[in-house]
């Protein structure tokens, strides 16, 4: 276009000089109009880009907002006002720096001054604070959520040192904070229940290095420090336990028992232990987990209940040896024939079969029982003795003199004549006193050899059954803790867990407890105490047993020390029995346990447990201290923790009670320890 406008020019123009000038004048000035709408049209091109892009942007970092439910607002430094740039957290017509500070927690204005003054007089050209607002605004409910705030500051001109606007964006993080706190509580509980368990627990890597251990394990392993280099340095496969048993590619799960016996650490016990590998999504193997639990005590126990067998095995040679003197005095026992005479009315005995020892009437017969069918029988012959009749009598002797009672089998057969008619009966008598007399004796002896064998199988069977629930319950839930996925599943296994753990400790005291007490009786130890002070120990640790809401702990401590001389472990065994129990019966109400010092009976300790539970009848009230006593079947326990605080208070030449005025109506269990108060 431009080259047909200056063909035309030229054309129409004559060429002299002052033509010439114009022709330039005309030609520079098309240039420059044409330049200059070549300018324009890029600058529009690349203005239409440019708003086109920020749109995209600003599209961009709205969606991005809200996705991250961020606020943006703008803080004008001289008007002391703050405006939502995005978001709704400010008032429309914004907020004034004096009532956002009323809505800042207390705690945190000074936080908050230090943050706004790092970026307006400190030089910093952004900053960043937490801090708590209430999100109800000015109505001032006290809605706390946590806010991180991120500040840049807006100078009006490069040379300005004192920003004019301050552009922040806030993020509420309470929730990211309240699960960080969760997760750290839910790291801390795992810890504990591994650091507190009563089996011994360790995590290796594939390679078998050591790489943490639980307190248990380091005592039933004999740890000589907590980085013990003798256990650290070595790997799993090369302990003497494992080194015969496991091979370094474990495929599966290893459970057996073993005598464990480490010469450089002085280890010699017997234990159950337990290898279970962990992998990764590939299959490849990643951790192992070791288990071990010292059963040298239940092995002892063991070899007691053998000798146990032994014994019972023992009496019941004994009880054969009775039936075969039995069997002897049977045959040699003193017995006599007779035959009575219905037409004469008599009866004649004989110790020979041909020689008569002595006649009697019939009359005189009859006066020597005491109470006997045959007395009555005597008295109408005809209708008793027409069939075989046989009975144990307690009568006076017919061949001794005296008033010495006897006990005689009697065996009589009638005799007919030839026509069928009773004539009378004969038969024998044989003094079974001395059989009797054995016979009670073997009673005595059976009941005592059967009632040893029964309290032993029912220990053993509640034993087995009492260890096994909790144990299962333990090791079921270990291997499903993995496969959770939600905190709150976690939570509600690891309570189970922990429960079950401590009711398992629970019943090996028990047991260690009544196998002191068969053997040798309850050891009291006492020592000089502080009693308030272990009193307040132990209802801190009995409070957290209670798990239902509707059953409050109270606790009756009247003194602040109380100085005496007690076994103290002997005293909380019993405290703890009786919380124990209480929890068992009791749905709701409360458990009190409290305490107080009497100086009746040379002085000592009473001590008591009311609890709101459904109560004891008062036929059962004399039998709940006996052992493997349960008024409920359904109710978890061995029937052995009333035994025991019965025993120790024995020991401690103590008393021990119920009150309780029947079901329905809660118990107070109590116990009377003496003592001296110093």
């Amino acid at each position: 276009m431009i080259m047909y406008c200056l063909s035309f020019i030229i054309s129409a123009v004559r060429f002299n000089t002052n033509d010439m000038i114009s022709f330039i004048l005309v030609l520079l000035v098309l240039v420059v109009f044409f330049a200059t709408w070549a300018i324009n049209r890029i600058s529009v091109l690349r203005i239409r880009n440019t708003v086109r892009t920020t749109k995209e942007i600003s599209t961009i970092m709205q969606r991005t907002l809200e996705i991250s439910h961020n606020y943006v607002i703008r803080m004008n430094i001289n008007e002391q006002k703050a405006f939502n740039l995005y978001g709704n957290l400010l008032p429309e017509d914004g907020l004034t720096y004096e009532d956002g500070y009323g809505i800042i927690h207390p705690e945190d204005h000074q936080t908050y001054r230090r943050f706004i003054t790092s970026l307006v007089v400190g030089g910093f050209r952004n900053a960043e604070c937490i801090f708590r607002w209430d999100v109800s605004g000015e109505k001032h409910l006290g809605e706390w959520r946590y806010m991180r705030e991120q500040g840049i500051a807006e100078f009006a001109d490069k040379a300005d040192k004192r920003p004019a606007n301050l552009i922040c964006t806030l993020t509420d993080i309470t929730d990211k904070l309240v699960a960080d706190n969760e997760e750290k509580k839910m790291t801390n509980k795992y810890r504990k229940m591994f650091e507190q368990s009563i089996v011994g627990l360790a995590f290796y890597d594939s390679e078998g290095h050591l790489l943490t251990a639980n307190q248990k394990l380091r005592e039933i392993l004999n740890f000589q420090s907590e980085d013990d280099p003798f256990y650290y340095e070595s790997t799993l496969y090369d302990m003497p336990t494992f080194r015969q048993v496991i091979e370094r590619e474990i495929e599966g799960e290893y459970y057996f028992c073993s005598h464990s016996i480490i010469p450089e650490r002085n280890v010699h016990c017997y234990t159950e232990l337990r290898l279970h590998p962990i992998y990764d999504v590939n299959g490849q193997l990643q951790y192992i987990t070791l288990a071990i639990r010292d059963v040298t005590q239940e092995r002892d126990l063991y070899l007691q209940n053998r000798q146990n067998d032994i014994r019972i095995r023992q009496a019941n040679e004994a009880i054969q040896d009775y039936e075969n003197e039995l069997q002897y005095l049977m045959d040699t026992c003193d017995i006599r024939f007779f035959r009575t005479s219905l037409a004469n009315r008599t009866c004649t005995f004989y110790k020979q079969m041909n020689t008569p020892e002595v006649t009697y009437s019939i009359d005189e017969v009859i006066s020597h029982f005491i109470d006997s069918p045959f007395k009555e029988g005597l008295r109408n012959f005809e209708d008793y003795f027409n069939v075989p009749r046989t009975d144990l009598t307690h009568m006076y002797s017919f061949f001794h003199e005296g008033d010495e009672l006897s006990w005689n089998y009697i065996d009589s057969v009638p005799s007919f004549d030839s026509e069928g008619h009773l004539v009378g009966t004969y038969g024998i008598v044989r003094n079974v006193t001395p059989l009797i007399e054995k016979q009670e004796q073997l009673k005595r002896e059976t009941e005592r050899a059967n009632q040893s064998g029964m309290m032993k199988s029912t220990f053993m069977a509640n034993m087995t059954h009492e260890i096994r629930t909790p144990l299962n319950a333990i090791v079921g839930f270990s291997d499903v803790l993995p496969m959770l996925s939600t905190p709150e599943e976690k939570k509600e296994i690891i309570h189970v867990i922990m429960n079950n753990c401590d009711m398992l400790l629970r019943l090996i005291n028990d047991m260690l407890a009544v196998s002191e007490l068969d053997e040798s009786g309850i050891s009291i130890q006492p020592v000089d105490t502080d009693f308030a002070q272990d009193f307040n120990d132990i209802c801190t640790t009995l409070a957290q047993r209670i798990q239902l809401p509707d059953v409050a702990f109270i606790k009756e401590n009247p003194y602040t020390t109380l100085k005496t001389r007690v076994d103290r472990e002997r005293i909380n065994q019993i405290i703890t029995n009786f919380v124990t129990n209480a929890i068992k019966y009791t749905q709701q109400g409360h458990i009190k346990v409290g305490y107080e010092y009497r100086e009746d009976d040379g002085g000592g300790l009473y001590i008591y447990c009311e609890d709101t539970g459904t109560g004891i009848k008062p036929e059962d009230q004399s039998k709940i201290f006996d052992r493997f006593v349960k008024l409920n079947d359904y109710v978890q326990g061995t029937g052995l923790g009333l035994n025991i605080s019965k025993a120790i208070a024995e020991g401690c030449h103590g008393r021990i009670g119920i009150n309780s005025e029947g079901e329905g109506k809660g118990s107070t269990f109590w116990v009377w320890i003496p003592c001296q108060r110093k």
